[in-house]
């Protein structure tokens, strides 16, 4: 297979990555999905017009010189209804959230008056319509609150439960599988031999997949033998997307791409044109999607955040799946990495209100160490050495 660009590979998952069924779940379940459905007002918001300060409702007509003495005729707390009409030389004492009464255009907050028993001091003057939200201001009944495709975070959440969604519409999180590989590779608690490493890489990978809200089984470590490795692979597949690391280049004991050819994997590519990762592999098995990722630790971690997420992210109907990132600029400078375009691990720096991104002291993609402490990547064009103050895009982790 030829290799392709970064961009390609984004078209690639984008169209591979069919969107998962609708289904519903609880408000409290809904953080991390995308909403699979324009939410609509139930009705308008604010539902009445509505005080946005403790204070007293009055007519900024009585304020033409101030201070001013009002009679106050009612005490309207939230979530009763006035029963008093506002006129001329009167007030209502109210609370954050009342519904205003009838003739009154202006809530002024109580800590610029006097008040007494039943009559208040006003100290200033404020124009018609001050700390007052008039009914449907925010939205009206009807009007788009959340958009499909929007990611729910608290905030959406939060408006879903005040347009009376119990349940969201939603499209399932995928359920991941992880496997590891090579003889060469042992887990945390053991002791390696001189020409063995500990298993990083899975638990970065379940790390990541923790830290997006998504549920990953860890299907162990993959030997350097063909039948076992066929066998772990096809339980993998029973997944909504199975990541592998490792054993998919060339070398003799590469098993994991035999065992997705043995088990009918569609290989839809195997190498892109970027540093880390050029040997990521992509593929499907029905509607499972398939991810070889490099062995190398920075590779993997890298690829998972760009190729897996983006898949991922179309798969649960995000209106725009891509990574995200943003200019900013460099602080210091970086030597050109090769013939490759480069995601090279970075730190944000504030210097003078504005933000910086600064380069990691980095050895390239074995050095996972070297990434700790990143807050995410910038990506450097190939053959290309980067200058103090440079502008490049910022992927944040």
């Amino acid at each position: 297979m030829p290799v392709i660009s970064v961009e390609e590979a984004f078209a690639l998952l984008v169209r591979a990555a069919e969107p998962a069924p609708v289904e519903r779940v609880e408000l409290r379940e809904a953080l991390g999905h995308a909403l699979a459905e324009d939410a609509r007002a139930d009705r308008d918001f604010p539902p009445f017009d509505q005080a946005r300060m403790d204070g007293f409702a009055m007519r900024a007509a009585d304020l033409a010189s101030v201070p001013a003495d009002l009679a106050v005729i009612e005490n309207v707390p939230a979530g009763r209804a006035p029963q008093k009409t506002v006129g001329a030389g009167q007030a209502t004492r109210i609370m954050t959230g009342a519904p205003v009464p009838s003739g009154a255009d202006v809530v002024m907050p109580i800590e610029l008056t006097e008040p007494s028993a039943e009559r208040v001091r006003v100290l200033k003057s404020f124009p018609a319509e001050t700390h007052i939200a008039r009914r449907g201001s925010d939205v009206k009944q009807g009007g788009v609150v959340v958009r499909a495709g929007t990611r729910l975070g608290p905030a959406e959440v939060g408006v879903l439960a005040a347009i009376g969604l119990a349940q969201a519409p939603v499209r399932r999180k995928p359920r991941l599988a992880i496997l590891g590989s090579g003889d060469e590779v042992v887990e945390p608690g053991a002791t390696p031999l001189p020409m063995q490493i500990r298993n990083s890489n899975s638990y970065q990978l379940l790390a990541q997949a923790a830290a997006h809200g998504l549920n990953a089984d860890y299907l162990g470590l993959a030997p350097d033998d063909p039948a076992a490795t066929r066998r772990m692979v096809e339980q993998g597949l029973n997944a909504d997307v199975l990541v592998t690391t490792g054993g998919v280049s060339v070398g003799d004991k590469d098993h994991l791409a035999g065992a997705f050819k043995d088990l009918g994997v569609e290989i839809l590519f195997n190498k892109i044109h970027v540093k880390p990762g050029k040997p990521t592999t992509f593929g499907k098995k029905g509607s499972t999607l398939v991810f070889g990722l490099p062995g190398n630790p920075v590779a993997a971690l890298v690829c998972f955040h760009l190729f897996t997420m983006t898949a991922i992210r179309n798969r649960m109907g995000y209106a725009d799946p891509l990574p995200r990132h943003y200019p900013l600029p460099l602080k210091g400078s970086a030597k050109s990495a090769g013939d490759r375009p480069t995601f090279r691990p970075v730190k944000l720096a504030v210097e003078g209100g504005k933000t910086f991104v600064q380069a990691l002291r980095w050895h390239g993609s074995g050095d996972l160490a070297g990434c700790s402490g990143a807050d995410g990547f910038i990506l450097q064009a190939a053959d290309t050495a980067l200058a103090d103050g440079a502008v490049v895009p910022f992927y944040p982790l």
